[in-house]
């Protein structure tokens, strides 16, 4: 007895993790189903229209078995009955067929509209989520989640609920019509249904295991693929497309490996469905022909038994691939559930900021990554508002965190900075940021229009200050040059560009928003002396007026900065010592 207790403890923990899975999921995304109560109470009264249909197929053939049976010579026999029941057995299915085409177009139309729904909430979010979160994931894991996980989760919200909604409901109409016409052979059709349940509450635990498993490794593949693509010039200047192909095919492989073990789980249980309802069936047929026999059943009777037999039978074989999907779904549902609970930057939480004149101070600052790497100790520095600040040091003292932290995409770990004589920690984040322009260390250009690149920063700016942005970065014989001038559509990341040519549209972009703060990470990194030279003219132009930060390596003439903020590290295993030298 004692053992027999511990088992039933041990299964319902599985199956209410399940149930409590579903009903977590349903409950994150069902918002995604709003404004849609027409459609689906329409999608509702189709699929019980079908079932209604199902259940009335069986008749037609059943009332011409009694018919023709019941006639004492078939010579007697009016052709105006059998005539009729064709004609109902005709209309059922066209009318089913109509039923489930309209049903079919009404559930994509509920699935499409809350997939996009919650496509753009996730979009959303990952945009949101704070920048040490994104150093978590790998870029191919998340766009899995947001493409194909979405998918799976639209298929939990609509199609599978109705599926069960349809399936459920043909499931107590046979059974009811099955026990009122002989509730003997519905006890014997009964027999092979708690096997069946039990067969699939193991199997959805066994797929939706491997279902989870099988898209973190679709996650990793595609996390690898977008980086060999990123990286396909490095790839081939160094021969190793080979060595590349391999590794992903081991990944690809071991994804296959994953989903196999969901496929045979999900093969597995087909076969036992397809042996256990057959049982059904012939017990049904035998005992159901015994009862013929001794006039307690009608032949067409006996049609109608085996028919709704197979008709209680349906559903569960159904539901057995529909638990496969389910458990796929609640995998990919937790997927994205897990990504939607990561924190997240509150954007318009503190102090409302106005124009800012650009005063910083800084106090004591250090920083301290999540994997316990150290950047910054104890800084502290001054930049009145207008000044030019050059950023120097080897490399690993910290220099872009800085900036990072200037930019508030990290929270110090020690210290502050103060802007106006307020720690940005208490400003508003979006509006600070708005006060903010940077340029990052690599070309971060966006696929589309220059003028479109332009406006990423500031998108009511008007062709005017545009062209007065683009004189200020020296961009404009740049412009004369383009046979489209501002609408000249730029390669990927902007690779038909030369490199100069790239700096200087990122800093006429920087230059139209027209913020008191800039933020330059390594604007003269990798470019040729003319070009260098280019680019700080450029600087010189846009700082002028703006507190300006620049990460900087070699020769500061070509800045002439009015502070240089130098960032040394004297010992390799010891914290780095911040120097400022004016």
């Amino acid at each position: 007895m004692g053992s027999r207790v511990r088992v039933r403890l041990r299964r319902r923990p599985n199956s209410d993790v399940q149930v409590g899975d579903i009903r977590r999921a349903v409950g994150r995304f069902r918002g995604a189903l709003a404004g849609q109560r027409l459609r689906i109470a329409g999608a509702v009264v189709l699929a019980l229209a079908g079932t209604a249909l199902e259940l009335l197929k069986p008749w037609p053939i059943s009332w011409v078995i009694d018919h023709l049976v019941a006639a004492p010579d078939a010579t007697t026999i009016t052709l105006r009955p059998i005539l009729v029941f064709a004609a109902i057995a005709l209309f059922v299915p066209i009318a089913l067929g109509f039923v489930t085409e309209r049903l079919e177009i009404t559930v994509a139309a509920i699935s499409r509209k809350a997939t996009v729904r919650i496509r753009s909430q996730v979009f959303g979010h990952m945009n949101r989520l704070e920048l040490a979160e994104h150093q978590r994931h790998y870029t191919g894991d998340l766009l899995v989640r947001l493409m194909g996980d979405v998918n799976m989760i639209r298929d939990l919200l609509v199609p599978s609920w109705l599926s069960l909604l349809s399936q459920g409901s043909l499931l107590i109409g046979a059974a009811a019509v099955f026990l009122v016409i002989d509730w003997r052979l519905f006890l014997v059709a009964l027999v092979p249904l708690p096997l069946l349940w039990l067969g699939l509450d193991r199997t959805t635990t066994a797929v939706k295991a491997a279902a989870g498993k099988q898209r973190r490794k679709e996650g990793a593949i595609a996390s690898q693929a977008a980086e060999s693509i990123r990286q396909v010039g490095l790839i081939k200047a160094f021969a190793a497309e080979e060595r590349t192909t391999d590794l992903f095919v081991r990944e690809a492989r071991s994804a296959e490996r994953a989903s196999m073990a969901a496929a045979r789980h999900a093969a597995r249980m087909t076969r036992t469905t397809e042996i256990l309802t057959g049982t059904g069936v012939a017990l049904v047929l035998v005992i159901g022909a015994i009862r013929v026999r001794s006039g307690l059943l009608s032949p067409g009777e006996l049609v109608l038994v085996i028919s709704y037999t197979r008709l209680m039978y349906k559903p569960v074989r159904k539901l057995s691939a529909e638990g496969a999907r389910l458990a796929k779904a609640v995998a990919c549902a937790n997927r994205v559930i897990d990504l939607l609970d990561k924190p997240v930057e509150r954007a318009e939480e503190g102090r409302k900021v106005r124009a800012l004149r650009g005063d910083i101070d800084i106090r004591g600052l250090g920083h301290v990554y999540g994997d316990g790497r150290r950047s910054l100790t104890g800084l502290d520095a001054t930049a009145p508002a207008g000044s030019l600040v050059a950023i120097t040091g080897e490399n690993g003292t910290g220099k872009s965190t800085l900036l990072s932290l200037l930019l508030r995409l990290y929270t110090p770990s020690e210290g502050a900075i103060l802007v106006d004589g307020v720690d940005i920690r208490e400003l508003r984040l979006g509006e600070y940021r708005e006060q903010i322009a940077y340029v990052p260390q690599e070309l971060a250009l966006f696929g589309g229009t220059i003028r479109e690149n332009l406006l990423f920063g500031r998108p009511d700016a008007t062709d005017d200050e545009i062209r007065a942005a683009a004189d200020l970065a020296l961009f404009t014989p740049v412009l004369a040059r383009l046979p489209d001038g501002l609408d000249t559509e730029l390669d990927e990341a902007g690779a038909s560009l030369s490199g100069g040519q790239a700096r200087r549209l990122m800093l006429t972009r920087a230059a139209l928003r027209d913020a008191s703060i800039l933020l330059l990470d390594e604007p003269l990194a990798g470019l040729d002396p003319d070009a260098r030279t280019l680019v700080a003219r450029a600087i010189s132009n846009i700082a002028d007026g703006r507190t300006t930060f620049v990460v900087h390596h070699g020769d500061l003439t070509d800045l002439a900065p009015d502070i240089e903020l130098r960032l040394d590290r004297v010992e390799l295993w010891r914290p780095p010592l911040h120097v400022i030298a004016t």
